[in-house]
């Protein structure tokens, strides 16, 4: 055979070979797509398709059956003129521009460049937060919009909820794995007691806390009549729909401005409201120590003993070494957190219900609730999909801004 009748076989065997590879790894993405197709299926089912339902339904005057599309009426309705969100949109911006400024006064090795550094990111720091406490007259001047007034306060009420639980839960837990992951006596069984109010059901606990509270009879108040309380000073709690900031002032005889009564902001949560951060701290703090507990378990125990021997400290050894390794479980149980204080709402509707849906003037209605009210007493199905869009962005900013903060501060080992 001549060299040129080999090489034009050759020739004509390669486009076979590559039609052969071809189709094989036409087979193979047809068999994984194959694979990939019930969870897929499920997963547009029972996700994608009706969260693009629930967006076709908020640009839709919709109440039971749909209206006329109206765009962004629902939107605009529930945040009022996009002015006032635009200002508070920039003053969160100038919170987040002045975090960063200061965090770069730190890498600073002039002296003169850290002050302006400092300076400057004093003054971003208050007009970030002129902008954002600015939502207090936003609300007053919301009257002629009953929706958009309830909308803020709401949200309002959401801040308030997760700026009660949240750090209070996060010390508290980890302050008890801290104890429980020494050698004490019996310590599985304080781990399975503190754990018990998590897998408890709602429902159960919500109405045992809810007797719990309950301004004559309940167990708290009863407590307080022991020591010495008067019966008609005692708080009224789940029905008390005043800011714990007025209260305290009254309790101590001090008079308040006007202006501090009257504001949804400097008034404070309602003590309805502190009610249920109470509850929350104590279902959710167990959780959270059975969390501490397994990132406690990752630390190399060598660590603490090279620590022992060059003469570290108890409170050096948690500084700069139990904290610093626990902090993505601080981050992990944070970023859940925030998140879930801004869905919570089964165990709201169960504690305020004798008062009606929302607590005492509805000083418990938080993001959710104001969703879930929109959509079952109102039967407003578009406002009631556009504000779960809302507090969707909402959300997904504050992971975002807590991703931003976490950055350089979360050391994983």
């Amino acid at each position: 055979m001549s060299i040129e009748t080999q090489f034009e076989q050759r020739l004509s065997s390669k486009p076979s070979k590559s039609r052969g590879l071809h189709g094989r790894r036409t087979r193979e993405t047809i068999q994984a797509y194959l694979f990939l197709a019930p969870a897929l299926i499920v997963l547009f089912v029972f996700g994608i398709l009706p969260v693009g339902y629930a967006l076709y339904m908020s640009l839709h005057r919709w109440r039971i059956q749909r209206g006329d599309f109206i765009g962004l009426n629902n939107y605009i309705d529930l945040v009022g003129s996009p002015l006032n969100l635009a200002l508070i949109v920039v003053g969160i911006g100038l919170l987040i521009g002045s975090y960063y400024v200061w965090r770069g006064a730190a890498e600073q090795t002039s002296g003169w460049k850290t002050g302006l550094r400092i300076a400057f990111a004093v003054m971003l720091m208050i007009g970030g937060l002129t902008l954002v406490l600015g939502v207090d007259g936003m609300i007053n001047a919301a009257e002629e919009t009953r929706r958009t007034e309830d909308f803020m306060l709401s949200i309002l009420r959401t801040v308030f909820y997760s700026i009660g639980t949240m750090p209070l839960q996060i010390a508290l837990s980890f302050l008890l794995a801290n104890l429980l992951f020494q050698g004490i006596e019996g310590k599985s069984f304080f781990r399975m007691l503190f754990f018990l109010p998590y897998i408890t059901p709602t429902v159960a606990t919500a109405a045992v806390w809810n007797t719990v509270f309950e301004p004559r009879r309940g167990l708290i108040n009863t407590i307080l009549t022991w020591t010495g309380i008067a019966e008609a000073n005692l708080p009224n709690w789940i029905f008390e729909p005043a800011g714990i900031t007025t209260l305290l002032a009254q309790w101590f005889n001090v008079n308040l401005p006007d202006w501090v009564v009257s504001s949804p902001v400097f008034s404070g949560p309602s003590l309805a409201m502190v009610a249920v951060c109470i509850y929350n701290v104590w279902v959710f703090t167990g959780y959270n120590t059975v969390i501490y507990l397994a990132g406690l378990g990752a630390i190399p125990a060598e660590l603490y003993d090279a620590a022992k021997i060059d003469g570290a400290g108890r409170w050096s050894i948690l500084r700069h070494i139990t904290i610093p390794l626990v902090s993505p479980t601080t981050y992990f149980l944070s970023m859940m957190g925030i998140i879930g204080t801004f869905k919570a709402i089964n165990h709201i509707y169960i504690m305020t219900q004798m008062v009606g849906l929302g607590g005492p003037q509805d000083t418990t209605t938080t993001a959710a609730i104001f969703v879930f009210k929109q959509f079952r007493e109102g039967n407003r199905w578009g406002v009631s999909t556009a504000a779960a869009f809302l507090l969707l962005g909402i959300i997904l900013l504050l992971t975002w801004i807590q991703n931003r903060v976490a950055e350089g501060k979360v050391h994983y080992a």
